[in-house]
């Protein structure tokens, strides 16, 4: 048994196209990258197709558990994943999305990428209801972490985790995420039907991503400016309501559904901006990937949003729409404060990379993490022990 697992079963369901997904194929590739993925094996669910994603990066399946409908799974997964644990006995196990088991021998890291259903309204009970038997497990996790600090600081608040267990690494960008040539950006448009000027908005718009608001600006801003707006990503069961709000913008406002990577790259090159008036973030990767493709960045200045966009994007007062017209209309009518914005977009989201000490503790500290935890009688998933690291905040270029 290789001395990690990590569940990858977020890569062999629907959130391998989410953020989730995202995060756990650069925590792998750059395990990989830097030769530490020998020392990993991967959980995957049975009877499921193993993720492309893991091809050629040298890890080894390490344990399987049952498959089961999503609600009978997260009920399930704190015994399921017990059960793995104690037939296979890594040193460490690093659950991904929820995925903990109820008790444990094996020291457990958890990383957390939101805590949104308890924080915004508009979630079910049954919702927070399926995630509060995981939330409740994380008071026993050896670490806990974190892509941003508003999410370190919903841990402690909302959880109840020892501040002393969080530990805060951003998310990377992927090397894909850069300026494309001009000549490509073009070639994308014009297959993509896509008319410059047009603002970019990038995600499943479910309600806290704001598409009322985009919706809002790019009609006020056609007053004064013959401009689009442009709105990609995969919508699920939020494609009716994408629809129906786009509609009163006409031939103005258009829904490409999802495309694939080297499109959306040129999308995001070829806006005038792209806007993310999200009302929370757990971490904001699109507004990495928009900075990193060389885009100007707009959007509210809420939860974990000012820690990923630095100086570079333009935030305004959350939820104020006024705001963010009036930055958009600035930004339309002033090419020097755009190509300003371009570059130390391009600069902040540079220092974002999933290689690297900064992008994951394992290589520096998997020893002492490994010995450093340990069950407790009452059940406890890892302690620290004399094991407990100084380090609680990574800070975006730093290391552990």
């Amino acid at each position: 048994m290789r001395p990690i697992l990590i569940d990858g079963r977020p890569l062999q369901g629907d959130s391998a196209s989410r953020g989730i997904g995202t995060y756990l194929r650069g925590l792998l590739g750059g395990m990989a990258e830097i030769g530490f993925a020998p020392q990993v094996g991967v959980l995957l669910s049975r009877g499921a197709a193993e993720p492309a994603a893991l091809a050629g990066l040298e890890l080894a399946v390490g344990a399987r558990v049952p498959r089961l409908e999503r609600r009978a799974q997260v009920l399930a997964d704190p015994l399921l994943v017990a059960s793995a644990l104690r037939r296979h006995r890594p040193r460490l196990y690093h659950a991904i999305e929820q995925g903990q088991p109820q008790r444990s021998a094996v020291p457990v890291v958890v990383t957390v990428h939101d805590l949104i259903p308890f924080l915004l309204p508009g979630y079910s009970w049954r919702s927070r209801m399926l995630r509060r038997p995981a939330m409740r497990l994380l008071r026993r996790a050896g670490a806990v972490i974190t892509p941003s600090r508003a999410t370190a600081a919903d841990c402690a608040r909302i959880a109840g985790v020892d501040p002393g267990r969080i530990h805060v690494i951003p998310h990377g960008l992927e090397p894909w995420y850069r300026p494309p040539p001009a000549a490509a950006v073009e070639t994308a448009l014009t297959r993509l039907g896509v008319r410059r000027p047009y603002l970019l908005g990038v995600g499943t718009f479910e309600p806290r991503k704001g598409l009322p608001h985009l919706v809002g600006v790019t009609r006020r801003l056609r007053r004064d400016h013959d401009i689009d707006l442009v709105v990609t990503g995969r919508q699920g069961m939020f494609a009716p309501s994408v629809r129906a709000q786009l509609a009163p913008l006409g031939d103005h406002g258009r829904n490409l559904g999802f495309v694939d990577t080297a499109d959306l790259v040129a999308l995001y090159a070829g806006a005038a901006a792209f806007v993310f008036p999200s009302a929370y973030e757990g971490f904001g990767l699109p507004l990495l990937e928009a900075m990193g493709c060389g885009a100007v960045a707009v959007g509210f200045a809420n939860s974990s949003l000012p820690e990923v966009a630095g100086d570079a994007a333009v935030l305004v007062p959350d939820g104020d729409e006024d705001a963010l017209r009036a930055a958009l209309d600035r930004l339309i009518s002033d090419p020097r404060e755009v190509e300003d914005r371009r570059r130390r977009g391009w600069e902040q989201a540079a220092g974002f990379t999933w290689r690297g000490p900064r992008a994951t503790p394992w290589p520096s500290t998997r020893r002492r993490w490994a010995s450093g935890c340990s069950a407790d009688h009452e059940g406890r998933t890892g302690g620290w022990g004399r094991a407990e690291p100084s380090l609680q905040s990574q800070p975006h270029g730093g290391n552990p």
